[in-house]
């Protein structure tokens, strides 16, 4: 028989913690603890609990912890003058760097939760809405009373080639502790933990003390990449961009060498997986003894970076848990990449195991 959506949320939360308590239910789901006792007694009847035990496999799942924005992207019909008004087109959606990865996943056919802060105000309920649409399981996500939703403003010439960001993401600051402790065993019983850089420096050490699995990190701003350096040794596969590079390893990753060196000196920090986007270059994937450079294909004329290391990084840990090979992998994440900049928006809405397929295919078919 088929569960309700009210019975599938209670289902999903006591598959991640067979001893909650039906006030802990009732709390999280915004209901009364009569109205979970009843949703129980249903479940059992259908037989997806065997009895009140809370008797349930728990599935797989990847726990992605990181940021809610929206995103507004400007970007110029001609040369960008500066000092003056530009003609172009600005478009709203949202994003995030950990909305942004939970969308990928989701799109790879990847259980995951996305663990974070929205507001309540109309970019919050803009964020919700699109997030109930599109299948992301916000389960475990906090509404923030009288609190705004984070902002992402970026502006690009007409080659797409961003110019300036600006972020204004303070209440991605109250991804504390204390947050995630309230959600540890969501955290500690994953297959793998996403994080971003965006998030505080004593956030990532919390993940980074309780959690023992692979960790995949997003570097994020060069503002904020050197809050993931005092974890490095404890980063399975970390993701990042020429400008983020340079900040953790002094390393201008320019061309294949160069990135080779930096990725080296990650490795020796105790990174075991190393992802390098130099835009107009091309892709560097690296695991200590040997690497893949993939070269910028230069098909594509209008080129827009914002979700492709975000993308890669989904892609990456998608094609892990499939046991892919290692130019496997990296081909993968290059199309995962490419795909992400044929949107404005940072997340492709056609991206599936099998247009991932097709993009690679495209890109690196042998004879």
């Amino acid at each position: 028989m088929a569960v309700t959506n009210r019975e599938e949320q209670i289902l999903g939360l006591i598959r991640q913690n067979p001893m909650i308590s039906q006030n802990e239910l009732a709390h999280i789901c915004g209901i009364t603890r009569s109205g979970v006792a009843a949703h129980i007694s249903n479940l059992v009847k259908k037989g997806y609990l065997l009895g009140k035990g809370y008797i349930v496999s728990p599935p797989t799942y990847v726990a992605v912890i990181g940021g809610i924005n929206l995103d507004i992207y400007g970007m110029s019909v001609n040369p960008v003058v500066s000092h003056s008004s530009n003609v172009g087109k600005i478009t709203f959606s949202p994003g995030g760097i950990g909305r942004n990865i939970s969308y990928d996943l989701g799109c790879l056919g990847v259980k995951n939760y996305l663990l974070s802060v929205y507001g309540d105000d109309h970019n919050g309920a803009f964020f919700k809405k699109d997030a109930m649409a599109n299948g992301l399981d916000i389960t475990y996500c906090q509404q923030l009373s009288n609190t705004p939703t984070s902002t992402y403003l970026s502006v690009s010439g007409p080659d797409g080639d961003p110019m300036v960001g600006l972020d204004d993401m303070a209440s991605s600051e109250l991804i504390s502790p204390t947050f995630l402790r309230e959600r540890a065993h969501i955290i500690v019983n994953a297959n793998a933990v996403v994080l971003d850089s965006s998030l505080t420096a004593a956030s990532i050490a919390w993940i980074c003390d309780h959690y023992s699995g692979p960790i995949y990190a997003r570097v994020v701003s060069v503002n904020k990449a050197s809050r993931l350096m005092p974890v490095l040794n404890r980063i399975d596969t970390l993701v990042l961009s020429r400008a983020e590079s340079q900040l953790l390893t002094n390393t201008d990753a320019s061309d294949e060498q160069s990135g080779q060196f930096c990725a080296r000196f990650l490795h020796e920090a105790g990174v075991r997986c190393v992802y390098l986007l130099i835009d107009g270059v091309g892709n560097l994937y690296s695991d200590g003894s040997q690497y893949v450079f993939c070269p910028d294909d230069q098909r594509t004329k209008s080129r827009h970076n914002n979700g492709a290391a975000s993308a890669a990084l989904s892609a990456l840990l998608w094609s892990h848990s499939k046991k892919m090979g290692y130019r496997d992998c990296a081909e993968t994440a290059y199309a995962a990449a490419a795909m992400a900049m044929d949107c404005v928006q940072s997340v492709n809405p056609s991206l599936s195991p099998k247009a991932l397929e097709a993009r690679r295919h495209s890109f690196f078919a042998r004879e």
